[in-house]
Parts: structure tokens; sequence; C-alpha cells
């Protein structure tokens, strides 16, 4: 999709995404858009115990985002590449897992009413990744807070990326998979990425960096 100017690389936690948008927008000379998880009083908390924080935590994400992304619709902004590490609806992935069934309700409402002020991407990179490996890469390279994350809840995030993608997504997307790929010191799997980028023809697609592995979709 060469004519696309806002792409969004999107994926489960410790997947390589805020990495992997920050090359993508040095290789497109444009500006990358990244979230602000810093500022989100309560995801320390939502790590310790999702079921009592999880409806604020969500909340916090969905507010902050929507700021970030209606800064977006200027049209100085869409001269150039615009590469995020995160989609709107992103919260809504995590909320299915998180949230109890009257919160989920409440957070789904919130998010409709938010939504239509948002731009929507021109292509999803979605990255994939096995748990076992996901769990490696959070225990090497995340934040204190999120290592020793519990499998099983990591599993429900995978399955629930998957299900929104294969079924609720609203724009193009490619899936590529990350297991044996680490595109920041692969060149040649960055520049294979490029392309998929660049000849997407629209829908869903895939691009597996190393053949006859297999996506995890």
């Amino acid at each position: 999709m060469k004519s696309a100017r806002y792409l969004v690389v999107e994926g489960p936690v410790g997947v390589g995404k805020t990495n992997l948008a920050r090359k993508l927008a040095t290789r497109f000379e444009g500006r990358a858009i990244l979230e602000e998880t810093g500022e989100n009083p309560f995801l320390k908390l939502f790590y310790s115990n999702r079921k009592k924080y999880g409806f604020q935590a969500q909340v916090s994400f969905l507010l902050a985002r929507y700021i970030q992304q209606t800064r977006l619709v200027h049209p100085d902004l869409f001269a150039r590449y615009l590469i995020s590490d995160f989609l709107f609806g992103r919260g809504m992935i995590f909320a299915r897992i998180s949230l109890e069934p009257e919160d989920l309700i409440l957070y789904r409402r919130l998010m409709d009413q938010l939504e239509p002020g948002v731009p929507s991407p021109d292509l999803v990179v979605y990255l994939q990744a096995s748990t076992g490996v996901l769990l490696d890469r959070i225990n090497r390279f995340g934040r204190d807070f999120e290592r020793d994350m519990d499998r099983t809840w990591l599993e429900e995030l995978v399955d629930s990326y998957n299900s929104w993608f294969l079924r609720d997504r609203q724009y193009p997307v490619l899936v590529v998979n990350t297991d044996f790929v680490d595109f920041l010191s692969d060149e040649n799997s960055f520049k294979g990425l490029i392309g998929a980028i660049e000849t997407h023809p629209g829908g869903i697609q895939g691009y597996n960096p190393l053949p006859n592995r297999g996506l995890l979709i």
C-alpha cells in the first residue's frame, strides 16, 4: 500500500511493536507516535490485581489514546508518514479478558462515543509471537512489574488479539510472525517487511520472515 500514510504496529505485550514502530518511522522518514504507557497511574496496579484495577486502567488508557489520536487529525501531520505503536481500539482486546461483564458494557459504550473522533489507520502491522517467546522477551526486556507475568492471562490476551484481527478488524492488516526474527538486527527480514507493507493489496495478508514456519493466526 504505497499510498498509506498512517501505519499502526500492534500486537501483545512483549512482541516488539514499539521498537519496530521507531525503525519504520526512521525508514519512511516519518513521525513515530508512541503510546504514553508511563502516564497511566493504574498500570502497575493492574498487573498486580487485574480484576480490581482492570476498569480504571483500561479507561485511563482509552482517554489517553483518544487525546493522542485526536491530535493526528490536523492535516499538516499527514504530509508525512505517521507510524504508531498502538491502535485506538486495542483497549477492547484487553477489556474482553480483564473486565467484568457490567464494566465491559460501560467501557464499550464509552469507546463507541469516542471512536468516531479518531483517524483510522491505512494499514495495521499485526505482530504475532507464541506465548513462550513473549514470556522470554518480557522477562528479558520488560518493565519490572511485567516480569513473571501470568502465562494463562497472556495466552488469553494472544487469543483475544487473534480474535480481534480475524473477526473485528475494520482496516487492512498485515500479519507478521516474529517468533524467529528480530527486525532491529535482521536487515534482510526488515527489507522484506517493507516490501510486504508497500505491496499490501488490502484485506488481511500474512508476511512470514522465515519460510515454512507458518503463521500463528
